[in-house]
């Protein structure tokens, strides 16, 4: 999907300053302009009911004739209002007006009415002097060649590209950008991007102005053919997931004998643990059986993976070895053996090891495999949750390398800077309107990256803030986002109760599967008189949540079965009034309407939970095109779970620290 969405209808611009507003709700005094009296009268017209457009601008001109030929009465009449009011309530008029789609106009147009004729309403000019976030750009591609001789599939030629250009309409960081990319072909451009800052359609605009000359890589099938089903059928672009890249890269390389003759692409394994070690010979190591050394070792390799150490460490073990403080040594040689086992044809045939796209890259990585020329520039969406391996390789890419990449996106951990790259960023977004602008500015404000350049928001989109009470006040349809998975479970097994046509998210139905065991084998036990300790540690811990609910639902019969029935009566997302999600899931998403839910500010209660609620919370306040509910106290609590999540990262440090041997701090 486009980052950039299409409305249905263009929103109508009031001729009315924020400043003017809030000084009518704090003061009760209306504007000192005729044309800014016009714009208030029209905006607490709408605050109502909007009228047609047509009718609306026929009353901005009538008023704004009024007011001047009157001279003040008729304004002090029309416009008396109680003072007193503060910013909040100013936040809750634009809500309202935003979600009716009317905006009040940009102070810099504003500015600019005023000096020039404050008595008389422009009209259409300035209506159309407004929208000014998407303008016509040229964006001009010079003459490039690309060799294709350097993999099998390929001939030994040197296809040319001729100058051309592409037209479009751009944001002017968007024209940048991309004039950025068309100059420097063979560069490594490292863009980073608020979210609906419209990556997607610059990715659109390079596939079509040049069809031969790019390499798309996106993480999950869904991203590739949303771009697939906009390009032409005989385009000829190369549309690839991370996983079907890598598999591509590493045939090359077998190709061309830098693999020993293994191909080792994308693989899952068809063993349990137990039968892997054995096949292995994997031998126990102290009271550790021979599988749990294999679960150890594959856990240490994935963390070695997803850093930039040339070789496995002490410290890649502290995860699973650190509570018992044992000796690293003979684990790391038994991690380095399963590692040339998983590269390995014969101990594979079969699918003896999983091999995911982190370990092929860092295969590669050590190997200085180079990516074939063929691939043209490659375009990487979502960069941020590359792996360190994976940049080196792209990092010495001759025909070029575009990183696509949101720091704020990555849920944890930090990004690791490419180290010699064009950098370039994007702030203005073209999904949400400048009314979420200081809402998702707190958010970035959170986070622990610096000090990071504002987000702001189309000045052509209406985006209305709304905030409720009670979570009973949220529109029934759109998306509900939850920072609590059996908060999402729980409403979903409401809904569904209700006859709602509801979605729930696949990565999030994923970890719903994945946890929800716990509590229902819990509370078995517990109500058969067996141990109770589970249940009601899991208790407690809702309690402290202020969620005493969601214990009750287990233990009304929800079961598996329940489970099952539930999951029975879900339906797709094109059928769905509603689609439930977790925060941390809601990537590439967006929604006309989005609510988002307590527990999606209130949460870092759980000690386990490795991604940031901060970046969690961001992620989801840029999902809404049009409306977007939060709770009223939704930063206190982002502020007060941000403090608790640095706590528990805290903590897991100075267990690991002692786990390896570090004395304690001294007091």
């Amino acid at each position: 999907m486009s980052d950039t969405p299409s409305p249905t209808s263009s929103p109508l611009f009031l001729p009315l300053r924020e400043q003017s507003l809030l000084r009518h709700l704090s003061e009760g005094t209306p504007p000192d302009t005729p044309l800014e009296q016009a714009g208030l009268l029209v905006a607490m017209l709408c605050r109502r009911q909007r009228p047609p457009a047509t009718q609306l601008q026929r009353l901005l001109h009538d008023a704004c004739a009024l007011f001047a030929a009157d001279d003040g009465p008729a304004a002090q009449a029309q416009l008396a209002a109680s003072a007193g009011q503060d910013a909040r309530a100013l936040e809750a008029w634009l809500g309202v007006l935003a979600a009716q789609d009317v905006l009040l106009a940009p102070d810099e147009v504003m500015e600019a009415v005023l000096a020039a004729s404050p008595d008389a309403y422009p009209g259409a000019d300035f209506q159309a002097a407004c929208r000014i976030t998407l303008e016509e750009h040229t964006i001009h591609f010079p003459a490039t060649s690309l060799a294709e001789g350097d993999d099998e599939d390929a001939g030994n030629d040197e296809q040319t590209t001729h100058a051309t250009q592409h037209n479009g309409l751009f944001t002017s960081e968007q024209a940048r950008v991309l004039r950025a990319i068309a100059a420097n072909p063979d560069e490594l451009i490292d863009l980073q991007a608020y979210a609906g800052t419209g990556k997607g359609h610059l990715v659109l605009a390079l596939l079509q102005a040049r069809p031969g000359r790019y390499t798309y890589v996106a993480p999950t099938r869904g991203q590739v053919e949303a771009f697939r089903a906009r390009l032409p059928a005989d385009a000829g672009t190369r549309l690839l997931t991370q996983i079907e890249f890598a598999n591509a890269i590493a045939r090359h390389a077998a190709a061309n004998g830098l693999t020993g003759g293994f191909v080792p692409t994308y693989r899952q394994s068809t063993l349990t643990l137990r039968e892997a070690a054995a096949r292995l010979g994997l031998p126990a190591i102290g009271a550790r059986r021979p599988d749990q050394v294999l679960m150890i070792a594959l856990d240490a390799i994935n963390r070695w993976c997803a850093s930039s150490a040339p070789s496995l460490q002490a410290w890649h073990f502290q995860r699973s070895l650190g509570a018992a403080q044992l000796e690293a040594t003979p684990f790391i040689a038994a991690a380095e053996f399963v590692w040339r086992c998983m590269f390995d044809p014969v101990v594979q045939k079969g699918g003896c090891l999983r091999l995911d796209a982190g370990h092929i890259g860092k295969w590669l990585a050590l190997r200085a495999v180079p990516l074939p020329v063929s691939l043209g520039m490659v375009l990487v969406d979502e960069a941020h949750d590359l792996s360190p391996a994976w940049k080196q390789l792209l990092a010495t890419h001759a025909p070029g390398v575009v990183s696509l990449g949101d720091p704020h996106q990555r849920l944890s951990g930090r990004v690791q800077r490419w180290s010699s790259a064009k950098t370039l960023e994007m702030h203005q977004s073209v999904r949400q309107g400048r009314q979420v602008d200081a809402l998702v500015n707190q958010s970035l404000a959170l986070d622990d990256l610096g000090e990071p350049a504002p987000f702001v928001g189309a000045s052509d989109r209406a985006t209305g803030l709304r905030r409720y009470d009670d979570w009973s006040a949220v529109p029934s349809t759109g998306a509900r986002l939850y920072g609590s998975l059996w908060r999402m479970l729980l409403e979903a097994n409401e809904l569904v109760a209700r006859g709602a046509r509801v979605h729930l998210h696949p990565a999030s139905r994923q970890a719903l599967l994945k946890e929800v065991d716990g509590p229902i084998d819990a509370w078995r036990s517990a109500a058969a008189g067996g141990p109770g300790q589970r249940w009601e540690s899991f208790v407690q811990v809702c309690a402290k949540r202020g969620q005493a609910d969601i214990p009750a639902l287990f233990a009304g019969g929800f079961d598996a079965a329940a489970l099952q029935r539930l999951l029975g009566q879900l339906v797709d997302a094109d059928e769905a009034s509603v689609v439930l999600c977790l925060a941390q899931h809601a990537k590439n998403l967006q929604f006309a309407t989005v609510s988002m839910a307590p527990c999606c500010f209130d949460s870092g209660h759980d000690a386990r939970a490795l991604h940031s609620p901060v970046r969690a919370a961001y992620v989801a306040i840029t999902r809404a095109q049009q409306q977007l509910w939060l709770p009223g106290d939704a930063m206190e609590q982002l502020q007060l779970s941000a403090q608790r999540h640095d706590r528990a990262v805290d903590e897991r440090r100075r267990q690991r620290r002692l786990a390896s041997g570090y004395p304690p701090p001294r007091r």
